[in-house]
């Protein structure tokens, strides 16, 4: 059984590509192996419709593939080098061979880009003279580009020449020729004098030389010659390989640089792709057999002289000899030259008579001589290139022997005059010949074209599988396509089934019922007498994989394989739309008729779905309504603490004002009643504003590990004082009750407000029920709190047996200053402020309630995480309050700043102010004798956490106190000191003192 190379590369195989796909398949068959191309795309390509193409990749295996050569160019120009090692390592433990960039530590095969980039340019040395020689860089990324910038560099040293680096473009990113083009401009813009010559790092980029030396008012070669490289021949142009500019149309798109517009006249380095690909597959087979093989192989290049140079004057697309040939050596002789003659037209000139090429040589030469005439030579030759012709030889093969023999001619001292007259009609001869030669070669692309439109037409149209499998039985001859075989995937990629096998001209039927692995890629061993050659691609929809496809290679260019792939991909997504409309009809029919058999049971599953629906519907609107309850509640917490964080600035000032006032006036002071009620005023307005903070989750907390039951036996006296003598409380607080995580005093004021709404609801006595226990809440729990995460929560539940309230008091219960009292019996803050704190400290709230049977209120609180005990609570310090250290007061508002500064200074501590962070910074760079920062949190420029960040990096140890109205999405650090705003002087004063106390 012969072994089986495979080969992955990047479609359509045409041009370049073509050449290295044919270079392996011949080598493969040299070697007495089989060959498989797996054709998708570059890997990671940006198109996700494209990229899908790269599932034949997936079909690779070892049972399948005896060794691997991978055009790693084609395919790794959109990831990095370790991205490729990885996708290379999946193989494993297939041998591999990479072509044109190195791969891990397996067998290499390189061109010799920096021998051929310095062949080029020593060229336009050594036989054109130029010595100002610029140069267009390819991208960084390709290895292969950088050699060639390199080759570059060597000729130029070798002549004793210097790199002008204004003559060298930067690295571009991709090889793009119009970039290459904008990049010369910009030379040619900058230099007093163009440079007599450019090479590029391939033709793309040799075109877009071209263009911009044309669009400088420039002539190529006659003012700036061009080399370029690759011998890319979908390159093409009228005669030097770009288009002129013109003014573009409104609406139009303008390509600067015409890539596929006539005949290739670049000179440049062919690049040896097709002599890889053999050498390739030769290491490969060498690997299959266990044979020792060379670590790296590098491939020579060969110069292609055009006109672009200077060399050919005429655009006729032929080429002279590599520069390593030009110079003819003074010991050659006639038989050598007529040597040359065969080995230019290779084995296909074993059709011309015995001793042509020696016949040749002496009727040229004797043309030169006194007496001579070139008609005899005429004669004969026009002969041999008809013959030749007609043995498969083309006419582009003669130039390059021809124009050696013309060399040869005019060093033995032949009439030029002749010889010149004699080489003209020879260039039109064989221009002639040649052009007859694109005629045929047009013609017969035209009618490859023509075929594969009209299979894939009819493969299109296909409505079911055998109309499809009928189509590709009778258009796969047309196309001469030996063998197909179109497998479709089952459930998983990872098993496959025959579609259709076609072989040796028949339909294989017996070959359709077998599942396989899908990496065997046929579900039976295909057996040819001779080594055979393979393509594999991919079948896939919009954003499905279909299957795939293997077909055996016969005499049509490569690009045809993957026209018929498309085609055949486009069919099978048509197929399985219809299947799929065809399944849909039949399923519609078969549920009227089902419908039509079952009227009566299918009338009470209507009436049970429309109760469900009713069900739905109102659960539905329901949500609904909750979504719009908490939206109408999160705007007017935003009002609400807009308007308690200036309102607490506002009270800062008046309290502080009125407490100075009152510590300044005597006792019998007539103005102190007047001064009592507007303290007493702040305070009342300041509890109010604590409330409104509560409800718009912008208070500030202190959470802590919290024992529940201990909290609510603490308050317990307080409790039955506020509900009065008639009205019953009663605890239930079992002792398995975890610990919360809340703030301590927020949950003293959550059960004031509810026992308070109870008391008020049992207006002739009742009882009062107050009770705890772990629960677990789910996504689904109805609660009032939109976003609460499921988990493990501890419940306080508070009910009473008062009056209760309907569904429309329900609604709106958790609203700020909604109410049922009396006016002035109440401000409707109460359950607000628990909605709020129960809301901020991360928890649920659920409310039941009916009229005459009482209200439950369920408060679900977070589970403390940790075992750790809570830190004890500060206890009142005795020390005085007054201080003589300096104190950075940082504050925005000016009359919290005036207020807090007057008050400071009374205790005997010295201020210096700043009304943002960005003025403080400047203090402390000023003043090295500051004890404390007091700044606000919130302030435009820069902040408090940022200022104090700032500082401690300066001043490390630097004690900070931080005061605000309410919390913000500032982050403080966890041993920050807070203080809420309105403040009292003496919470002031005491903290004040104990940071100053604690930093000495």
């Amino acid at each position: 059984m012969r072994p089986t190379i495979g080969m992955i590369t990047a479609g359509p195989l045409i041009e370049l590509a073509g050449e290295q796909w044919q270079g392996v398949s011949d080598g493969a068959a040299d070697n007495g192996c089989d060959l498989i191309c797996f054709t998708g795309t570059e890997l990671a390509h940006p198109d996700h419709h494209k990229r899908q193409a790269n599932a034949v990749y997936d079909l690779i295996a070892p049972d399948r593939i005896d060794a691997l050569v991978i055009w790693t160019t084609r395919i790794s120009q959109q990831i990095s080098e370790a991205a490729m090692r990885e996708f290379a390592g999946r193989y494993a433990p297939i041998p591999i061979v990479s072509v044109e960039a190195h791969l891990a530590d397996w067998p290499t095969v390189l061109m010799d880009n920096r021998r051929g980039m310095d062949q080029a340019v020593s060229h336009l040395i050594e036989v054109h003279g130029h010595r100002r020689i610029g140069f267009v860089r390819g991208p960084l990324a390709h290895a292969g580009a950088q050699d060639r910038y390199q080759g570059y560099v060597d000729a130029l040293t070798r002549h004793g020449l210097q790199v002008e680096p204004e003559l060298v473009t930067t690295p571009a990113p991709s090889w793009d020729p119009a970039a290459a083009a904008d990049a010369v401009a910009k030379i040619l813009d900058g230099a007093p004098a163009p440079p007599d010559a450019f090479a590029a790092a391939n033709d793309e980029f040799a075109l877009g030389v071209v263009t911009a030396v044309q669009e400088a008012g420039l002539r190529t070669p006659e003012d700036v010659a061009v080399v370029g490289y690759d011998n890319h021949t979908c390159i093409r142009s009228n005669d030097l390989g770009y288009q002129a500019s013109a003014r573009q149309s409104s609406g139009g798109v303008h390509r600067r640089v015409n890539i596929d517009a006539g005949t290739p006249a670049l000179t440049t380095v062919r690049a040896p792709f097709y002599e890889m690909g053999r050498r390739a597959a030769d290491l490969a087979s060498a690997l299959v057999r266990g044979e020792p093989v060379p670590a790296l192989e590098i491939i020579p290049t060969e110069l292609v002289v055009r006109r672009s140079c200077g060399c050919i004057p005429s655009g006729n697309g032929g080429s002279a000899p590599a520069h390593g040939n030009l110079d003819v050596p003074e010991h050659d002789t006639a038989e050598a030259v007529a040597a040359n003659l065969r080995q230019g037209l290779g084995p296909k000139s074993a059709v011309l008579p015995d001793g042509w090429a020696e016949r040749l040589t002496g009727l040229f030469l004797d043309a030169g001589r006194p007496g001579g005439s070139g008609g005899d030579f005429l004669e004969l030759f026009a002969e041999h290139l008809r013959d030749s012709a007609r043995a498969g030889c083309a006419a582009q093969s003669w130039w390059a022997p021809l124009f050696y023999l013309r060399r040869f001619a005019l060093e033995r001292g032949t009439d030029a005059g002749a010889i010149e007259d004699l080489w003209l009609r020879v260039q039109l001869m064989v221009s002639d010949v040649v052009e007859r030669e694109r005629t045929f070669e047009h013609l017969l692309h035209e009618r490859q074209d023509q075929t594969v439109r009209e299979a894939g037409q009819r493969l299109i149209v296909s409505r079911d599988v055998a109309e499809l499998t009928g189509a590709l039985v009778a258009e796969l001859p047309r196309l001469g396509i030996p063998g197909c075989h179109v497998m479709t995937y089952e459930s998983t990629r990872e098993w496959s089934r025959p579609l259709m096998s076609y072989e040796n001209g028949e339909l294989r039927q017996d070959r359709t019922a077998l599942s396989f692995r899908s990496t065997r890629l046929t579900p039976h061993r295909i057996d040819r007498p001779e080594p055979g050659s393979f393509v594999a691609a991919a079948l896939f929809g919009l954003e499905e994989q279909l299957g795939f496809v293997l077909f055996e290679v016969g005499p049509m260019p490569g690009w045809v394989y993957e026209a018929i792939q498309q085609q055949l991909a486009g069919a099978l997504r048509g197929i399985r739309m219809l299947e799929r409309e065809r399944q849909a009809l039949a399923e519609a029919e078969q549920a009227r008729r089902s419908l039509e058999l079952a009227h009566a049971e299918l009338e009470d599953r209507v009436r049970e779905r429309t109760a469900a629906l009713v069900d739905e519907i109102a659960e539905r609107e329901r949500l609904e309504t909750r979504l719009r309850h908490a939206q109408k509640m999160e705007a007017i917490g935003r009002l609400t603490g807009g308007i308690a964080h200036d309102f607490n600035n506002i009270l800062t000032v008046i309290n502080g004002n009125s407490e100075a006032f009152l510590r300044r006036s005597s006792p019998d002071d007539p103005r102190r009643p007047e001064i009592e009620d507007i303290r007493h005023a702040g305070e009342r307005a300041a509890n109010l504003t604590h409330q409104l903070l509560a409800f718009t989750r912008q208070q500030v907390l202190n959470p802590e590990r919290v024992d529940l039951n201990a909290a609510i036996t603490k308050v317990r006296a307080m409790l039955t004082t506020l509900i009065g003598e008639d009205v019953e409380l009663t605890l239930d607080l079992p002792e398995h009750v975890s610990h919360v995580w809340a703030d301590a005093g927020q949950l003293e004021q959550i059960l004031f407000n509810l026992a308070a709404n109870a008391r008020d609801a049992m207006p002739d006595g009742g009882v009062l029920r107050v009770g705890t226990d772990d629960v677990f809440l789910d996504a689904c729990h109805a609660g009032r709190i939109v976003g609460v995460r499921p988990g493990h929560y501890v419940a306080l539940v508070v009910s009473d047996t008062g009056t209760g309230m309907d569904e429309s008091v329900q609604a709106q219960i958790f609203e700020p200053y909604f109410t049922t009292k009396p006016a002035g019996k109440g401000t409707g803050l109460g359950l607000a402020t628990v909605f709020g704190i129960v809301q901020q400290s991360g928890g649920q709230i659920h409310l039941t309630s009916s009229p005459g049977a009482g209200t439950t209120v369920s408060v679900y609180l977070p589970r403390a995480q940790t075992s750790t005990a809570p830190l004890p609570r500060a206890t009142p310090r005795k020390s005085p309050h007054s201080g003589s250290e300096t104190i950075l007061l940082v504050e925005d508002d000016s009359q919290v700043r005036a207020v807090t500064r007057r008050l400071l200074e009374r205790s005997g501590y010295a201020v210096i102010e700043a009304r943002d962070g960005l003025q403080a910074l400047k203090h402390v760079d000023t003043h090295d004798d500051i004890d404390l920062i007091v700044t606000d949190v919130v302030m435009p420029k820069m902040g408090g956490p940022e200022l104090a960040a700032t500082v401690q990096r300066i001043r490390p140890g630097l004690p900070v106190l931080y005061v605000s109205g309410y919390t913000t999405e500032e982050r403080l650090d966890d041993g920050a000191v807070l203080l809420a705003k309105p403040y009292a002087e003496a919470d002031l004063l005491d903290l004040v003192r104990r940071l100053l106390d604690r930093g000495c």
